[in-house]
């Protein structure tokens, strides 16, 4: 006969079958008839461009850049494919000259242009800049307009309605100062020397400058460079603000040599001189010019000398009034550095100890740096090991004890082991983590002392003095060592151990030897005279067997 199932187990059976019926339908893949995702890609165009009147003659610097952002709005991150820009100035063409990248396509008065596929972005910043350049046409009048109009395509997405797709462009009387690149971004400085300032300033506008105002700062508060020289028509800020005799890192000048419209380059005479210091290794200054004077110059007024611009070739000019109006800013400042060829080379710094049992001493650590150039940052992590058999009595201020030897301040945690690929040997005594301030000159003594003791005798006890900066540095100098030698107590005398040593005075004899150490001291429990206590102990349990044994024997006899 069939068993036949209760109540309860068919409620059960019921119950698993609706829930895998309903699992395999929630994890059906979407069919392909689900709609596409929706996204869309917009384009922004300044509404606005101005171009100053063309001159006589024509000047290539007067061509500017006209920039056309695309932002991707996919919900799905997807690429926004092949994306094209057709480029159409039938509307601006009696008043403007343009022209485009090589590998658009160009037919009478528009000019078709591959932009290429336009990535996602997490922001709200634009995902691709595209430009092209226009200036004012010769003839044309100040105060006419004309209209520049876009149309952009994608492969694969449509085009937002919010995008904006025109720009007016007008033809203005306007200066224009344009600081030329310098042929090198990155100047070599002899070490103690000094360079000129490579500025070369020229007027691309229709308007005449009469004055010319230079401001020079070092980036991102960077001061190591020097401004040499003390001009009347400069203000100067100086590395100390409270010292105005101490070296100047930024000015304000006034350069009163008119810059005519489309004028040629000019140069500062005398030379400005950038100096860099001794154990400088690399700075940066960035400077500006500007027609007009935003501000009221501040600081320490120049004592000698006067700050000009020497045109090449000399132009005059009469000065016009009031100061003209700058139409585009964006090429008016520069960013440069200046190398000296030096480095800073920091190493870990060791020490290497004999002394005797119970003697106090002082053991000093850390980092030297042995480049030319200064070493500066926010400070330098050190990780000092204590050998087995010290006890620390006391230790710098900048240390302290630490469990383990994680928790760097790198992107990855240095590894610790025999290989060669690891950076140190394993730590087995007592650790400690030590800031070292962020500024090292070259040569500099390390300054990290401890205090310590040995508990017992010690052959060449050592510990890693390591520091993570310049892991990779050639020959591994980011490794020393704390190197200890102890040998036994002699009479009831204590004093100073070798090396870097401070005076003091020890417990002499057997006693201190099974003290219990300090932090450092990690193999002094049990050791000393602990064994032969031990085994006395044990040869007299055993001599008190034989004398219970022959005790038995003689009372047996008798």
């Amino acid at each position: 006969m069939r068993p036949r199932l209760t109540t309860g187990a068919r409620a059960a059976l019921a119950w698993c079958a609706a829930m895998v019926l309903g699992l395999g339908l929630a994890a059906a893949p979407p069919s392909a008839a689900d709609p596409a995702p929706e996204g869309y890609f917009a384009v922004y165009a300044p509404p606005k461009h101005e171009m100053a009147r063309a001159g006589a003659v024509p000047n290539d610097a007067r061509f500017k850049d006209v920039q056309i952002q695309f932002v991707n709005v996919r919900p799905q991150q997807d690429l926004v494919e092949d994306v094209e820009l057709v480029i159409d100035t039938t509307g601006a063409k009696d008043v403007a000259e343009f022209r485009f990248a090589a590998d658009c396509a160009v037919a009478g008065a528009v000019a078709t242009c591959p932009v290429g596929d336009v990535e996602v972005r997490w922001n709200a910043e634009p995902n691709f800049t595209y430009s092209y350049k226009v200036r004012a046409k010769a003839g044309a009048a100040n105060g006419a307009t004309g209209q520049v109009t876009y149309t952009a395509r994608s492969a694969n997405t449509p085009l937002g309605n919010e995008s904006e797709l025109t720009t007016a462009v007008t033809v203005t009387e306007a200066a224009d100062l344009v600081l030329t690149p310098p042929a090198q971004y990155r100047i070599r400085v002899p070490a103690g020397g000094s360079v000129p300032l490579p500025l070369e300033v020229s007027n691309a506008g229709s308007q005449t400058v009469p004055r010319t105002y230079l401001r020079i700062w070092g980036f991102d508060g960077d001061d190591r460079a020097e401004l040499l020289g003390s001009y009347t028509n400069c203000w100067y800020q100086t590395r100390d603000p409270k010292n105005a005799k101490s070296p100047k890192v930024g000015a304000v000048c006034l350069l009163n040599t008119p810059l005519p419209a489309d004028s040629a380059r000019h140069v500062l005479s005398p030379p400005l001189k950038i100096g860099m210091g001794k154990y400088e290794e690399f700075s940066r200054l960035e400077y500006m010019v500007l027609p007009n004077v935003p501000e009221q110059p501040r600081g320490v007024r120049g004592t000698s000398g006067v700050l000009k611009l020497a045109p090449k070739p000399q132009q005059k000019a009469a000065q016009a009034a009031p100061p003209p109006r700058e139409i585009d800013g964006s090429d008016n400042s520069v960013i440069v550095g200046f190398d000296t060829g030096q480095v800073a080379d920091l190493a870990a710094a060791g020490a290497t100890v004999k002394t005797r049992v119970g003697e106090r001493f002082t053991a000093v650590v850390g980092v030297t740096n042995r480049g030319r150039a200064t070493y500066r940052g926010p400070g330098e992590a050190v990780m000092v090991e204590i050998p087995r058999g010290l006890k620390v009595l006391g230790f710098d201020k900048r240390c302290k004890a630490t469990p383990n030897t994680t928790h760097w301040e790198n992107y990855t945690d240095p590894t610790f082991g025999d290989g060669p690929e690891d950076d140190a040997p394993v730590p087995t005594g007592a650790l400690y983590r030590c800031r070292v301030p962020g500024e090292l000159l070259p040569g500099i003594k390390p300054v990290l002392g401890f205090t310590l003791t040995a508990t017992r005798t010690l052959d060449e006890a050592r510990g890693v003095v390591f520091l993570s900066q310049g892991r990779a540095a050639p020959g591994r100098n980011n490794l020393g060592f704390l190197t200890v030698t102890s040998t036994a107590a002699v009479g009831g005398t204590s004093g100073g151990g070798t090396g870097q040593t401070s005076g003091g005075s020890g417990t002499a004899g057997g006693t201190e030897g099974v003290t219990t150490g300090g932090s450092g001291d990690l193999a002094a429990t049990g050791s000393g005279s602990t064994v032969p206590v031990a085994l006395a102990a044990i040869g007299a349990a055993g001599l008190g067997v034989i004398v219970f044994v022959v005790a038995r024997r003689l009372r047996r006899r008798a």
